[in-house]
Formats: structure tokens, sequence, C-alpha cells
């Protein structure tokens, strides 16, 4: 009876060497941890736990960054597994390992590696102590609203909140959208208006005071590069409030233009408003109730959704003009139909 109880102690006993042989093995034949210098040298390991432990002793670790850390002083060999406070807090000795510089933002430190964004550019710190930041040209530059609004320009800069953190060249990407239409096109000649040369041109201008409850607010556009489309849903609408006398104030679709209008377009990737009116005289678009925007987010398809329009019917002709090439005609021809399209950004311009 006693020789049956003894195997399974023995057996038991036996287990638990080879257990421990094996996690020796393992720890005999893992690679330090501070082959590329020390990690968090700055942190509380064998302090935090008041563990210092004589000899080898395998149980004595601490949790570190993702794995273990030793504060024995079998530690302490060619290949160390030491934690990284154990040569001061164990032996009081500074470590013999490079000590990596960390990087100082605010009042913390940060090991190399660690990132952090300014504004639109992400700034990496280096193994040098140093943060090397990107250089890219932010759409907000504080230093420019700052200088704008230090000089007499008559009109003040703002910070706004959701351009915060792009680039300028994913401004222009995603926030404008206007492409240059043709020579033939940019050579049409201009519409000669009559105007009384003894009248006064006014020194300002707001379409909203002179067309009260007859100008639409204008719609955001997202990151969606169709202003082209915005522009021209935006001023048709306006001209057909005006025209009407209140009577008929829709707003109009640009989302019918980007996912409709697809002919040497390219719906949020930019568009012609030249085309956007030949688009609007020869097959017209619907309200924007009726055909929403969907089309916001960044990198979305050039057309947004498939075109729900599938009407080939003449719609009522909206016309359009060429700003005249002198500023007294372009401001007559303003303050007279209503809101205008121009060709280059902001296309669409309600007064000065």
């Amino acid at each position: 009876m006693r020789l049956l109880w003894s195997l399974p102690t023995l057996w038991l006993l036996v287990a638990q060497d080879l257990s421990a042989h094996r996690a020796r093995t393992r720890r005999e034949l893992a690679p330090g941890l501070h082959e590329r210098g020390i990690r968090d040298a700055g942190g509380s390991y064998c302090e935090k736990n008041d563990a210092c432990c004589p000899g080898r002793d395998d149980a004595c670790t601490v949790p570190y960054l993702d794995t273990l850390c030793y504060c024995d002083l079998f530690c302490n060999r060619t290949v160390s597994d030491c934690c990284p406070d154990f040569w001061e807090y164990c032996l009081g000795i500074p470590p013999p390992l490079p000590v990596p510089i960390s990087c100082v933002r605010g009042a913390h430190k940060y090991p190399p590696g660690a990132t952090y964004r300014e504004n639109c550019n992400l700034c990496t710190c280096s193994g040098s102590g140093q943060w090397e930041c990107e250089q890219h040209a932010c759409l907000i530059d504080e230093e420019m609203i700052d200088a704008i609004n230090r000089g007499n320009y008559g009109w003040r800069a703002a910070n706004y909140s959701h351009f915060w953190g792009m680039t300028l060249d994913e401004g222009i990407r995603y926030r404008l959208g206007t492409i240059k239409p043709p020579p033939t096109v940019m050579n049409m000649n201009e519409l000669q208006m009559s105007a009384d040369a003894d009248e006064p041109l006014p020194s300002h201008f707001n379409a909203v005071a002179k067309w009260p409850g007859l100008i639409l607010e204008p719609l955001d556009q997202g990151d969606c590069a169709g202003s082209w489309a915005f522009s021209t849903a935006g001023v048709a609408s306006d001209r057909i409030s005006i025209h009407s006398m209140g009577h008929m104030t829709p707003a109009l679709s640009p989302q019918n233009l980007i996912s409709c209008n697809t002919r040497n377009q390219q719906g949020c990737s930019g568009g012609r408003i030249d085309r956007a009116w030949w688009y609007l005289r020869r097959r017209g678009v619907v309200t924007d109730s009726c055909y929403p925007f969907t089309s916001r987010e960044k990198d979305s398809a050039p057309a947004g959704l498939p075109c729900m329009m599938h009407s080939r019917s003449t719609a009522p002709a909206i016309g359009h003009c060429r700003p005249t090439g002198h500023w007294a005609g372009w401001t007559f021809g303003l303050t007279q139909p209503g809101p205008s399209d121009v060709l280059t950004p902001p296309p669409c311009l309600l007064g000065w």
C-alpha cells in the first residue's frame, strides 16, 4: 500500500522537476530583453514589487511591457533579462546597458517610437531624444490666421475645427473640385448688359439683404470635391426663387448632378461648371429632399450613388453667363439677376 502511494508522489516530483528544467532552459535560451536598449528606463518594476532575489529564482518576475523581467541576481548575466530598475534598486549601480534618450513633451517623457499628431503632421520620438515631425503644409495655419487678423483686410479669419488635422493637399483634393473649362468655353463672347452710366454702383452688396428669404443656405459638400455641383445647384436654386418672387424656393440636388452628370465629369473628384449648366439646361435636376447628398466621405466613388434619374425629357432652361472682364459689368450683373457662378473657387458669389 505504501508503494502504491509512493509512485504518484515520485511521479509528481519528477514532473515538477522537468517543468522547472524546461522553464530554466527557456530562460537560458531566450534572447536578452535589452538588445536594442532599455525600454521604459525610468519605470519602477523591482522597486514597486520590493523584489530583489539572491542567486537564481525563476519565480522572481515582474510584468514588463508585453513580457516578464527578473529581479534575481541571475538576471545580471551576458544575456540580461533584468528589469530596467534592477541595477539601481537592487545593486545600487547604474545600468550597464545603453539607455535610450526619452523625448519630452509638456511634463511627460516618451520612449523612442512614441508618436503624437501636431495638427496635420505626425511627430515621432527618435532615439536621439528629439521629436521628428512631418513638414506638410496644413489647411489650418494658426500663424497665418493671426497675421490676417492683425491686418486691416476688411474680414477676419477663423479656425474651423473640422478642417483641423487636414493637410493643404487634402483640402485642395477634397474641399474644392471645380476644374477649369477648356479654351473653347473660356473664349465665349461676353454678354453685353445695358446699365445707366450715371447710376452709381454700390460699395457693398449682400444678396441675402436684397432678396430676403429667397437666398438658400449653402450646403456642406463634406469631403467630396464637388463644388462644381454645389455651386451650380445653389445658384440655380437662388435664381428660381428670385425670378418666381418666392413662389418657388427649391433647393436643387447637387447629388443629382454628381451621380447623373457623368460625361466628362469626375463626380467627387472634380467637375466642370459648364458641363453642369449644360446638364441643368438639357436634363434638369430634382430637389435635394428628393435626391439627398450621400457622397460626404473621403474617397467616395467618383459618381457617388448610381444615377436614379432615367428621364430624357428636356427641362426648363436656366441661363448662365461668363462674367465680363471689368468690375462694373460684373457687379451690375450680380445685383440685377442674382447670384452667379464663376469659374474659379469659390464658385458661388453672393456679394462683396
